[in-house]
């Protein structure tokens, strides 16, 4: 329970993490109800979370973080929660800065806080590749959400009961956060970010391939932009498409302008290009009032 009285539960979505599980829930106690969702681990996770007293809901199979996620709003919804905060099993986050999430929830602020890495330069600690990626999933998620946010893919947040009665989650994985973001904002609800600190010399510091993880998140993040705003997907995808026969175009003409012939093998890509543009313009208004009249 927070200091003003309200009745907060710590998700914790935890895969295989007896080295670091303990001392998470151990720290998280002191500001809230713990609830840990053991995604399937086949290590002692749930015998250590519950000997550290935490609740424990198992899933039979690993389902994805975005299961294991929605399982504990739903057993917040269905306990009278007043709020949630979401932090990851491995030790990268310091549960002592749940309050800086909490205040803006409490207060009336916000819906959904995010702790950011990027706000006090945190993210510096982060390997290059892995900056890069997520600053395209940063980049990608803005364009699906139409919300400025610093750091997409943080798993450290907190959400108000409001924010939990309104989320119809559909992800698996990783993309939950991406997610989660954009259905909020679609439904008109505050987000907010707050500077936290991350700490990456944890004992299991990815459980899968950096590359092929970014990648598959990336993927799926494009498709939600597919299905909640095709018009804005499909226009970029039908400007680089002009761009391309741009580039052809200047190619076929480039030694006509020098007294030359044209090239006509590059003038028919250009040509191409044109259309397979022009017929995606066309889907992309198609599929946005489509997409319009399913939401109505």
């Amino acid at each position: 329970m927070s200091n003003d009285g309200s009745r907060v539960l710590i998700v914790i979505p935890a895969y295989n993490e007896e080295l670091t599980i303990g001392s998470v829930v151990a720290l998280a106690k002191k500001y809230g109800d713990v609830l840990v969702v053991d995604d399937g681990s086949k290590d002692r996770t749930s015998e250590i979370a519950r000997e550290v007293g935490a609740v424990v809901l198992k899933h039979k199979t690993n389902r994805g973080k975005g299961q294991a996620l929605k399982t504990g709003f739903e057993h917040a919804l269905a306990n009278d929660y007043d709020a949630v905060v979401c932090l990851d099993a491995d030790g990268q986050h310091n549960p002592e800065e749940i309050p800086l999430l909490l205040k803006p929830i409490i207060e009336g602020e916000a819906d959904l806080v995010i702790g950011s890495r990027y706000l006090n330069n945190a993210h510096k600690n982060i390997p290059f590749y892995r900056r890069l990626g997520l600053w395209v999933l940063n980049k990608t998620t803005v364009l699906a959400s139409g919300v400025k946010i610093t750091d997409s893919q943080s798993g450290f947040r907190a959400l108000s009961r409001k924010a939990l009665k309104s989320l119809e989650l559909n992800a698996d994985g990783y993309h939950v956060e991406s997610e989660m973001i954009h259905e909020l904002a679609e439904k008109g609800l505050k987000i907010v970010e707050v500077p936290i600190n991350v700490r990456y010399d944890v004992p299991k510091k990815h459980k899968k391939n950096p590359v092929s993880h970014g990648v598959g998140v990336l993927a799926k993040v494009v498709g939600l932009i597919g299905y909640k705003r095709p018009l804005l997907l499909f226009s970029i995808l039908s400007l680089i498409s002009f761009a391309v026969a741009g580039v052809f175009a200047y190619w076929a003409l480039k030694p006509y302008w020098s007294g030359g012939d044209v090239f006509l093998t590059q003038a028919i890509a250009a040509g191409i290009f044109t259309l397979i543009g022009i017929q995606l313009f066309i889907a992309g208004l198609t599929l946005n009032v489509l997409a319009r009249m399913v939401r109505e």
